[in-house]
């Protein structure tokens, strides 16, 4: 996971075939593993340079200027989530995918070329819109996939297309070590990232298949305008919800690069070997842990966010390299089980042709706190003059707003993504377990 710009990755669905199933490995077919692929490089034109980037800002703004930077990416981001969503539904998947690299070129391009106040913020804005493209598209087509093949291992097929991109996660930061330790400055990983997002466009248009048919762009273009009211009181309740406890995220994420360097005093070398050890963890555990939540996805989530919660709280008071690197390591757990369960849950019961649009407002409401809660903890962090003590505010404050979200999750239908019985002419996979369910 890429924990400053949150969670990025770039899945794929594949279309129902008819009664024939397509043979799959770890619950993908070929089409998702050739997006998975394609995701794998995008997911290293931002892991490349994002895990310095607040210690790249550091010496170059001061903390107010950098919790605008964030608010400004957060805004930008919240411009794109609607726009992607419709976009999404009425072009297609991989049309809204392709595009999404254009302004996150000319972003990359600007912070390498001109790292200086105003174009910081201008230039992470434009990349925070295009990569809001990214996360909707990615969340749309694994939900193609699951409508398609009525429900079976959802929550697997949702975590496990993010494979490559925890790979990618993992093994850029050694790579951009390596870089730095042979001469290179920290803005050149911003020109390396540059080159990979263009790569990436490139793969994305000859490799990426698209999800969604085209009776339902159809359907969605005749559909125009979704009246919010329309997704129901189930998504809303779920969605406010979870909105308190972005907020507390959002406080504390943006400055954990600078809190690993400085309060802790850890290496810049060590920090990124931290980082590669969550993300090779995350990767090695999401099939199993996948699995597993899919069985009790409600219990899931919130065992992942209190986890999250109490994760913050040690980051606020603990010391020395060994339980850093633990914590890095145990962090996977948790964030493997809210990607797999978060968006299934948010976009049960919508209708197929409505899913782009409902999580782009999903995204677009969730996201909205990074308007307020990065500035509120840089202004915390100056009043307490403390990151420890911003860390453990947020991290109080996650625990107390997971019960709030479980409290919302009453109401959520489970049973829309239950694996419905199959006869022997259409059987699941070895590995697909038909008496998973969702709790």
């Amino acid at each position: 996971m890429i924990r400053p710009m949150e969670a990025v990755q770039l899945p794929e669905a594949r279309l129902h075939t008819g009664s024939s199933a397509q043979r799959t490995f770890l619950s993908l077919n070929s089409s998702l593993w050739r997006l998975a692929v394609v995701a794998g490089i995008a997911q290293f034109s931002v892991s490349v340079w994002v895990w310095t980037f607040a210690v790249f800002l550091e010496p170059i703004l001061d903390p107010l200027q950098i919790g605008l930077t964030f608010s400004i990416g957060s805004l930008a981001a919240l411009a794109g989530y609607p726009i992607s969503g419709v976009t999404a539904d009425f072009i297609g998947r991989k049309k809204a995918l392709i595009f999404s690299f254009i302004p996150q070129i000319a972003g990359l391009y600007l912070l390498w070329t001109h790292p200086i106040w105003p174009v910081i913020p201008i230039a992470y804005g434009l990349h925070s819109f295009g990569w809001s493209f990214v996360l909707v598209v990615s969340r749309a087509m694994p939900a193609d996939q699951i409508t398609s093949d009525d429900g079976p291992n959802a929550s697997r097929k949702m975590t496990m297309v993010l494979l490559p991109t925890f790979l990618m996660d993992g093994l850029s930061p050694l790579i951009a070590v390596l870089l730095l330790n042979a001469g290179f400055a920290q803005s050149s990983l911003l020109g390396l990232g540059t080159i990979l997002a263009l790569v990436s466009m490139i793969a994305s248009v000859v490799l990426v298949k698209e999800t969604m048919p085209r009776h339902l762009m159809k359907n969605a273009k005749n559909g125009g305008h979704v009246p919010l009211h329309s997704l129901g009181g189930p998504f809303w309740k779920f969605t406010l919800a979870m909105v308190g406890y972005y907020a507390a995220w959002g406080m504390m994420i943006p400055y954990f690069g600078i809190l690993s360097v400085v309060d802790w005093g850890l290496s810049l070398e060590f920090y990124g070997l931290a980082w590669s050890a969550f993300s090779l963890a995350t990767a090695t555990l999401m099939y199993n842990l996948s699995g597993i939540a899919g069985r009790r996805v409600r219990k899931a989530l919130v065992f992942s966010l209190l986890a999250n919660g109490g994760i913050m709280i040690v980051l606020g008071i603990g010391t020395g390299p060994v339980l850093f690197f633990i914590l890095n390591v145990a962090w996977s757990v948790p964030i493997v089980i809210w990607i797999s369960t978060e968006r299934l849950l948010s976009i049960n019961g919508i209708p197929e042709e409505m899913k782009g649009r409902a999580l782009g407002v999903f995204q677009t409401v969730i996201s909205s706190t990074g308007l307020f809660a990065a500035p509120l903890g840089a202004l915390l962090w100056v009043y307490l003059d403390s990151l420890r003590m911003l860390f453990l505010v947020s991290g109080v404050l996650a625990l107390i707003l997971s019960l709030v979200v479980w409290r919302s999750m009453l109401s959520v239908d489970v049973t829309t993504f239950r694996p419905k019985q199959r006869t022997k002419a259409h059987t699941s996979p070895p590995h697909a377990r038909t008496t998973d369910r969702m709790e």
